[in-house]
This record gives C-alpha cells, structure tokens and sequence, in this order.
C-alpha cells in the first residue's frame, strides 16, 4: 500500500518510536525528529525487529514489514512538516519543552496540520498558549505499547475546535485505535478514573483491614481482575504509578481523595519499585513471588455484612464474606470517580471504553454498576461513606443520586449510567 499521507513525530522514545510504527503500518509516510538522530535510527532499527516478529508469527507478510519499514524517515528540520496530514509530539513531560516544540510547529505548518501532543498528565490548555494556532492542537494519548494498545484519549483544550476533534477522530481511525473523548482535565479519564483502585487498596492496607495478598486475590477472584492493585503497582512500577498519583493529585488543587499514600512514598524513597528493582509490594527474589510488605492486621472476627454489601454480593453470584467486601471497597471508589468523570469531561459509554481497552477491566465501571443495580451501589456507598468518616472517595456523585431518583436503576430499567435497551 502507498500512500502521501505524512504523519510527523517528535521524539523517538519508547512512545514515540511506538506511534511512528503504528503510523508507518497503517500506511503513513512517518517523519521522526529527535535531538539526536542516532536514537531515531536505533529506534526504528526495534521496529523492525519487531515487526520481523510479526511476520514469524504470521501477523504480518513479508511484504507489509518491508513497505512498513520503507515509510520510516529520519527528519531533519521541522520545515519538512509544512505538508504533513498530522504531528504528534512524543517529548519528555516537561511543559517548557512541549511549548517549545508547539511553537516552531506553528511556526512552519499551515492550519490545515493538525497537532497532537501524546502529553499523559500535562495541560492542553497550558501547552496551547501563546499558538497562532491553537485551535488546531489536541491531546493525542496513545497507550503503551502504542503498538498494542487500541486505545487513544482524544483531549480537547478549551481553544481546540471541533473540526480539530473531528479530524483526530479520524486520525484514529486510520491508525486502526480505538478514539474516546475527554475535555482536557487533570489524568484525562483513565489516570483519573483509576487512582481510586490503587489509592483505596492502598487505603485498606494502611488500615490494617487485610494483607496485600488477601487484597489481590479479592479483586481477582471477585472482579475478575487479571491482577491485583498490588501486583499491577509492582509491575508499572511504584515510583511511575506515584508521579501519576502527584500529578492527578496536584491537578486538582489537592483534594483529598487523590492525596498519594504515605506507605507508597516510603517504599519509593527507600528504592522499593517493584518487580524493576526486585521488590516493592512482593519480594521478587524467586520465581514465586512473595509479600514483601505487612502491616498489623486489625480484629475482625466480629464482622457481618450489611444489607447493601448482601445485595452487592448477590448480583455478583458470590458469598458477602470478606473478600467480597474488599472488592467492593475498592470498586465502588472506582465507580463514583468514573460517575464523575461522566458527569463532567466525557460520555459514560467512553469512560468505560477507556478503562476496558487502556486498563484492561473485564468490564467498564459504570456498565458493572448497571449490572448490579444503581440504588445498590448507592446504598454500599452511603454504608462506605459511614464507615471511613465520611472519605471523599464515597460521597456518591451528583450523577448517580439524580439516575436513582429518577428511576434510571441500570440494566433493570433499560437505562442507567448507559443505555441497554435493544
């Protein structure tokens, strides 16, 4: 397949070098830029190795690796962009450094270019300030592996058009992603909708109310979950998940929700990572990791379920035992952020969307709650509310007390947080 369909990139990183493949096999012409030119050659020497494995796998012929690798160019001045269809910015997360490179793209491209930034934390609105053209920038958030992952969150800054929006939906689509729509805000929707699911399991840990251990298995025997918050901290790595965590946290003017956990900070500053170090959360030592971190364990031989927590269970198809309950300790943290999310930057179908295809939930949050019933998830909240003094993480959101008040219960009555009926 040929094309003159040029897409530009800045920065061949791990996620630049992942866009520009995901670019060069969809059919685009890829310009790369980089301070230094030896790394874009190195990247795109991975590339092709990766799509040599591809082909051994029989992903790929022959013959789309070869035209694949053909489409990749070394850039040499940003001049050479005046006739590209799109440019995604791919630069370390330093805002002076993106505003930077935004501002010689201004300076060379017509309005017809359009310009991404793959920025995970930084502001849309900050980046475009100062642009002739801002209305033509947009978030560009590719998913790492960008290769792998079919989402992207398409971020729209306060000056971003909506034609600009429409062409990146576009720009997705050729790139065979998966596009999902966000106003720009602090973790867009993914990093924002899950820092509950690290924040609260980190919370329980804290509390003493089980062990990392009892706490994974919970959120993958109950949810369904592939791993738990504390394997998946482990693998990300703790010092990643808490630059996010800061990020989100600081995004908002510090609410208290978002606050990052002092058990997370310690094991960061004193080099604890994760798997990447050898230990964090697990100890890594051997083939069959284990805990590496406890806390006392308060009593609670005295426990029962309530009834919100029964029904909860029940709609579940399991016993509200513990486990149960610590599943919907955290779920239901992640449920009221995702209904705030919906209620305020994007639309509920994309909300789930996101957190299915970018953090590989066996279901999107919102769906889930439809499924077990919304005065259900209201009335565990309110109990969750009750119990830890009133935590932020559990004052149920304006969105889910006007569906239940309106009779919009979920699967039940065809409409909830989505639409069901056929």
């Amino acid at each position: 397949m040929t094309s003159n369909r040029l897409l530009g990139v800045i920065g061949s990183g791990t996620m630049g070098a992942g866009i520009a493949q995901c670019g060069a096999v969809a059919g685009y012409k890829v310009l790369t830029f980089d301070v230094k030119p030896e790394l874009i050659t190195q990247a795109y020497a991975k590339i092709a190795e990766r799509l040599d494995a591809a082909v051994g796998k029989g992903k790929m012929s022959k013959l789309e690796r070869d035209q694949a690798v053909a489409r990749l160019h070394v850039g040499k001045s940003y001049d050479e962009l005046a006739s590209a269809e799109v440019v995604i910015e791919a630069a370390p997360e330093d805002l002076a450094l993106k505003k930077k490179i935004f501002a010689e793209i201004d300076r060379v491209c017509s309005p017809k270019v359009l310009r991404g930034t793959n920025t995970s934390s930084l502001s849309i609105a900050k980046i475009a300030e100062g642009l002739k053209h801002a209305d033509r920038l947009l978030g560009i958030h590719f998913f790492n592996p960008a290769p792998v992952m079919k989402l992207i969150e398409l971020v729209q800054g306060p000056s971003t058009s909506d034609q600009t929006m429409v062409e990146g939906r576009a720009v997705a689509a050729f790139l065979d992603k998966t596009p999902v729509k966000v106003k720009d805000s602090p973790g867009f929707i993914g990093n924002r909708v899950n820092r509950p699911f690290y924040l609260q399991a980190l919370h329980l840990l804290e509390k003493g109310e089980a062990d990392i251990r009892a706490i994974d298995t919970a959120v993958r025997t109950i949810g369904g979950f592939k791993m738990g918050p504390f394997e998946l901290l482990d693998l990300i790595g703790l010092d990643v998940n808490l630059s996010v965590t800061q990020s989100v946290y600081e995004g908002f003017n510090k609410p208290d929700r978002f606050k990052p956990n002092s058990i997370q900070e310690k094991l960061v500053a004193s080099g604890r990572l994760g798997r990447k170090s050898g230990r964090g959360f697990y100890d890594y030592a051997n083939d069959n990791p284990t805990p590496g971190f406890e806390t006392p364990l308060r009593d609670v031989t005295s426990w029962k379920p309530g009834k919100a927590l029964t029904d909860f269970a029940a709609a579940l198809g399991k016993p509200a035992d513990r486990e149960a309950w610590l599943f919907a300790r955290i779920i239901v943290a992640v449920i009221n952020e995702a209904g705030i999310t919906a209620d305020t930057i994007a639309l509920p179908r994309d909300v789930d969307v996101t957190m299915e295809l970018g953090f590989n939930y066996p279901q999107g949050p919102l769906g889930l709650a439809d499924y077990i019933g919304l005065p259900i998830i209201q009335a565990l909240m309110a109990d969750f509310h009750a119990e830890t003094a009133q935590s932020e993480f559990y004052k149920p959101n304006a969105l889910l007390n006007r569906l239940v008040a309106e009779g919009e219960w979920g699967e039940q009555t065809a409409k909830g947080f989505l639409y069901h009926a056929l």
